[in-house]
């Protein structure tokens, strides 16, 4: 990452809130405290966020299934605290942020994506940090980006990143599924996507943990436009920094130049 410019930071639902359907605030400001040192260092950055039904559920005390309907709602509720949680955490360091809801066919639609794309650069300009989430409200079920890992890709994509980071509650790709958090199968660097690598996030998604299908998907779509891949856990400290360190658990995807 030493090289890089552009980076798009991904952090999902399960890594963001915790159980009792609040703002995980170690994760945050963890996370925050490193994107803070990247800018530092003259990094652009751009955050995807997930997290806004889980915390609209708590705040509306809701258990319960939902219904996609519902669901759109409860995002709505949601959203307000998720942009709160990072507002705040931001602005210890007197650094503004901005919100960008968008939905899938506004990536497919030319004119829109022209548009999405300009209003990230101007906000980087502005030295604001843009928090992107879906646009749950009116994104349909069918048409879903999926945890915002497909989303994160293809921000990444259009804005011509040099690095996705996908923070997730798991190292990385392993092998086989994690047993007792030895590194032993952790996959460390991917140069080609294989059916093998596939096959092997198919394993991991059974389980429940990382949602590594979609991760596959989205560093497939970032290859192709030449930005690298990393996934790793987001719930140590300095979750980005340590990525410097060659010790640190994760799993890289190299895009070819």
């Amino acid at each position: 990452m030493k090289n890089s410019k552009k980076v798009v930071i991904k952090l999902g639902s399960s890594l963001l809130t915790n159980k009792r359907g609040g703002v995980n605030k170690a994760v945050l400001k963890n996370v925050v405290k490193d994107i803070v040192w990247l800018l530092n260092l003259k990094k652009e950055i751009i955050v995807v966020s997930s997290g806004a039904i889980s915390l609209g559920r708590g705040k509306l005390n809701i258990k319960n299934d939902l219904t996609l309907n519902e669901s759109q709602a409860v995002a709505a509720r949601g959203q307000i605290e998720l942009m709160t949680a990072w507002k705040n955490e931001f602005k210890k360091y007197k650094i503004q942020v901005a919100q960008i809801l968008l939905s899938p066919s506004d990536i497919k639609n030319k004119k829109s994506s022209k548009n999405a794309i300009a209003t990230i650069e101007n906000l980087l300009n502005f030295s604001c940090i843009p928090i992107i989430n879906e646009n749950d409200t009116t994104s349909t079920e069918e048409i879903k980006f999926g945890d915002n890992d497909i989303l994160a890709a293809q921000i990444a994509s259009l804005i011509k990143a040099d690095h996705l980071i996908l923070l997730s509650n798991v190292d990385g790709l392993y092998k086989e599924p994690p047993k007792n958090n030895k590194n032993d199968d952790l996959v460390i660097e991917v140069k080609t996507i294989t059916q093998k690598i596939k096959d092997m996030a198919g394993a991991a998604s059974k389980l429940g943990k990382g949602g590594m299908i979609s991760k596959i998907k989205a560093a497939e779509i970032c290859i192709k436009s030449k930005c690298s891949v990393i996934i790793t856990s987001g719930l140590k400290d300095n979750p980005i920094k340590s990525l410097n360190n060659k010790k640190t658990k994760s799993t890289k995807f190299i895009a070819k130049h």
